[in-house]
């Protein structure tokens, strides 16, 4: 009975009770739009990192090393010798290594060259290899292409097609003579290699040896310039343990001309500088909630001040002061969690959108499902939002309401 009164006193004002619960749910939809994002964002980042467990490239920003080569993003920083890949495929600290070659795409998808090695690549020991074929078969001979599952979806590629790679990353380059045949198409990695076409490094070093560039265009796509002869854009490193990729690092501070990187690493410091941001919005983000609570609470109260004849009524009818309290907390609750319903369902749609759009660009994925910081948020919440709807109750509770009558 107290519940159906309660909700019959919220139906009676429709308006009053409507914004009270769409303060509480923007509210809500914020804070967990916000929790999602950063989660989902670092989640999706260094899970992109998995595969790479150390990284080789030139001297420069190991930021824009990383975000070339784990995430086909930005231009290469520039080429390093073969021969440190050699020397670091035969030490004994190393369990395998791949060279890389960037610089070349086709329709805005970056064309990689890669060493035969990176389809036996694991991103752990023991587990499946890290690009695994859904048709065809790996590239043998060059110019070869196995195309990553986003960009054979989006290219509407299949084996034994064909295409013109183009010089640079951006579309409507100089096009290279020799042709590209589709030989296999790989399984979803959930990654930006997603959006790759690989094909044999071999071949881009070809298709540059017979195709001549302004200095302009070199200075764009430095790992395709064929006057440095055969040169890579990165080295895949997989050491042997810890303490082998510890050794590993320590000696290549004194390599001339190239670092190497923990890609991991990278991205955890790139997070530290975004997570200062993130500290700027959590507090704006409390004030919102304060700001709504407040609102909420005085919309209770004014909302009981409002009713006193009908509870003076109520009370001459038999009901006690506990049942006019226990009916205003129930109020409480019943816009509380109706806000947190809304606010959590709006929170998750539109994550959602955000993740898709990043999805779609990036081919990065980010989860979409309930963690504990999102559960704390609610039941913080929830429990504010309860004591809140207190308030008013204590008050009128107090109140001798029979002089309304």
């Amino acid at each position: 009975m107290r519940l159906f009164l309660a909700w019959r006193n919220l139906l009676a004002k429709p308006v009053q009770s409507g914004l009270t619960v769409l303060v509480v749910a923007a509210t809500f939809a914020m804070m967990i739009v916000i929790t999602l994002l950063f989660g989902g964002i670092h989640d999706g980042l260094v899970r992109a990192t998995e595969p790479f467990d150390l990284l080789v490239g030139a001297k420069g920003s190991p930021n824009q090393l990383v975000l070339n080569t784990v995430f086909l993003q930005d231009a290469p920083i520039g080429n390093i010798s073969h021969e440190i890949y050699e020397e670091l495929a035969a030490n004994p600290l190393v369990s395998a290594a791949v060279p890389l070659a960037f610089g070349d795409s086709y329709n805005g998808y970056a064309i990689v060259g890669a060493g035969s090695g990176i389809f036996e690549h694991q991103p752990k020991t023991g587990q499946q290899a890290w690009l695994e074929l859904a048709a065809g078969r790996p590239y043998r001979q060059p110019f070869e292409a196995v195309v990553g599952a986003k960009a054979a979806r989006e290219l509407a590629l299949k084996p034994g097609d064909s295409f013109q790679s183009m010089h640079g990353l951006i579309p409507g380059g100089e096009s290279h003579e020799h042709p590209y045949q589709v030989v296999g198409i790989l399984q979803p990695v959930y990654g930006p290699y997603d959006r790759a076409i690989f094909v044999s490094i071999e071949s881009i070093w070809q298709a540059h040896e017979k195709h001549g560039h302004e200095p302009a265009a070199e200075a764009e796509a430095p790992s395709a310039d064929h006057a440095h002869g055969q040169e890579v854009t990165a080295i895949m490193v997989k050491p042997k343990g810890y303490s082998e990729a510890m050794r590993l690092y320590q000696q290549f501070q004194h390599q001339p001309g190239a670092q190497m990187v923990f890609p991991a690493q990278v991205i955890v410091q790139l997070f530290a500088v975004l997570g200062q941001g993130e500290q700027v919005l959590k507090p704006i983000a409390c004030m919102i909630v304060a700001m709504g609570l407040l609102i909420m609470a005085l919309s209770l109260y004014w909302s009981a001040v409002s009713r006193l004849r009908e509870r003076a009524i109520l009370r001459a009818l038999g009901a006690s002061s506990r049942d006019m309290f226990t009916i205003m907390i129930t109020e409480g609750a019943l816009l509380t969690m109706a806000g947190v319903a809304v606010g959590g369902l709006t929170g998750h749609g539109l994550y959602a959108l955000v993740s898709h759009a990043l999805e779609t660009k990036t081919a990065i994925l980010l989860t979409n499902s309930f963690t504990a910081a999102e559960g704390l948020i609610i039941l913080i919440g929830v429990v504010l939002g309860l004591l809140t709807g207190a308030i008013p109750a204590l008050l009128t509770y107090r109140t001798e309401v029979a002089r309304h009558l």
